[in-house]
């Protein structure tokens, strides 16, 4: 019979119950990490599953193929868009080294009372001469009052845009045209150059892309400008300047900011959805994404970079960062809705947002790069905006007292709140303050005013252009936004 074993030591008993815990926890340990993980990152989509589909069940698009089934189709018969791309096509370049050419050469125009000279006058005539057929499709594109253009959006970044270009120029020519029009005196034509310029810039009311309703915002301002120009010169007929009124008044309104937000929702989705490489390659490589450029880029940064979006996207970060980005448009679009001032206020506290979350700090929790990436940029629309906002109620003002003058032999009102109710319903607030918009009486005229970006009423101060030596010092001179009218 065999002898009983002695029995083990305490501490080998112990040991074995150590090893028996540890490889119990361990796995069990693994096993929870892994799915608190799981929980992680299944919330994090889940939540951006429930933003997409607040989207759809507004009636939003949330990819660049229901965006480009949002941007309206027209049918050909009724699309400007055939007549203005046809005016593009027969568009002749002007010579850009010309000193006497305004707008396309190196010219520049006179101050707003003053008349062209004869050698600008010479060099516009020329550069109208060789665009007579580009002119008479725009006048004709004019009457037609939808508009598509052929753009693919699906593209994302790649996305064609060759119209923009065309359409800017085309602005530029009919205000040429407006102010030549007014050298000769004909006021009537010089009004329809304006509408029919001002019709060209809304062919891109529909279009659903940032810098597409930028373009048309810079397009209206040319109108603008030309109207200041020939009212300091003519008196236009009570029926152009009610016909010039309702135009205008019907034009202030936010669509085209509240479109391009959704349509820049749609782009930046379109980033996150991206695979690693291909997002990687458009940010450091096509230079599509802003960039600061003061910074290089040495040889083994886009593969650092590459290695770090894809740990951001294997980690559940690119989720935080795209559930940011879509709250974050959701407050810039339900912002489009506040009044101002207060929406500009929205705006800065969103901004202010963006930036803090988008920017490396030490020992703070990692930034929302694609986020900084694509909404730095686009949160400084509301402030553009709001100062185009402005020019045009100084102009809708003005005009309502340009038919106050041409009413009481050329008599202009003590106050402006004589206009109201005939000529003007209400009288326009200013998008910076709320106050009712400026007016001034000038010893040859007046002028409307809106106390612009910094708030303060600098009793219808012009903006001034800088010169190099006063940029480079920081010099900056308080301003307002103005409409003068001096006749």
């Amino acid at each position: 019979m065999n002898a009983t074993p002695p029995p083990l030591p305490k501490s080998l008993h112990h040991q074995k119950r150590v090893l028996r815990t540890v490889l119990l926890g361990v796995p069990l340990v693994v096993l929870l990490c892994v799915g608190a993980f799981v929980f992680y990152r299944l919330t994090l989509q889940r939540k951006i599953a429930g933003c997409l589909k607040s989207i759809r069940k507004a009636g939003y698009p949330v990819t660049l193929v229901e965006l480009n089934r949002w941007y309206p189709e027209v049918p050909p018969d009724e699309n400007a868009a055939i007549i203005y791309t046809n005016a593009f096509a027969h568009f002749v370049q002007g010579n850009t080294n010309s000193s006497a050419l305004p707008l396309f050469g190196r010219g520049k125009l006179p101050l707003r009372n003053a008349g062209l000279s004869a050698e600008m006058k010479l060099a516009i005539e020329d550069l109208l001469a060789k665009n007579r057929e580009t002119l008479g499709l725009l006048h004709e594109g004019a009457h037609r009052k939808k508009c598509r253009y052929p753009v693919d959006v699906t593209p994302g970044p790649e996305t064609l845009l060759p119209h923009l270009a065309h359409l800017k120029a085309s602005a530029q020519l009919l205000e040429l045209e407006a102010l030549m029009k007014a050298e000769t005196s004909d006021a009537c034509g010089a009004a329809r150059s304006i509408e029919d310029l001002w019709t060209l810039a809304n062919s891109l009311e529909q279009e659903p892309i940032l810098v597409s309703q930028l373009v048309r915002n810079a397009s209206q301002e040319m109108a603008l400008s030309s109207l200041e120009r020939i009212l300091n010169r003519h008196m236009l007929a009570p029926e152009q300047l009610a016909n010039l009124y309702r135009i205008l008044h019907v034009a202030d309104n936010d669509h085209w900011l509240r479109r391009a937000w959704i349509g820049e929702r749609c782009f930046g989705l379109d980033f996150f959805n991206m695979p690693t490489k291909k997002l990687n390659s458009i940010i450091h490589n096509d230079g599509s994404m802003p960039s600061d450029s003061n910074q290089s880029t040495g040889p083994g940064e886009p593969m650092f970079a590459f290695l770090g979006f894809w740990l951001m996207r294997i980690s559940g970060h690119l989720d935080r960062d795209e559930l940011f980005f879509l709250e974050t448009t959701d407050s810039y679009i339900r912002a489009v809705d506040i009044s101002f001032p207060d929406r500009l206020q929205t705006a800065e506290h969103i901004n202010a947002s963006v930036s803090g979350n988008s920017a490396y700090r030490k020992g703070e929790r990692w930034p929302f790069i694609i986020s900084g990436l694509l909404l730095t940029p686009s949160g400084k629309v509301f402030n553009k905006g709001a100062q185009h906002t402005a020019h045009l109620r100084s102009v809708i003002v003005s005009l309502a007292l340009e038919q106050h003058r041409a009413s009481h032999n050329d008599r202009l009102p003590q106050r402006l709140q004589e206009l109201v109710p005939e000529l003007l319903g209400e009288i326009q607030s200013d998008p910076f303050d709320g106050k009712p918009m400026r007016y001034k009486r000038l010893p040859k005229g007046y002028v409307v005013y809106s106390v612009g970006p910094d708030g303060h009423d600098n009793d219808g101060r012009e903006k001034k252009t800088l010169s190099n030596l006063q940029k480079m010092s920081g010099v900056e001179q308080p301003y307002d936004i103005t409409f003068t009218v001096e006749r």
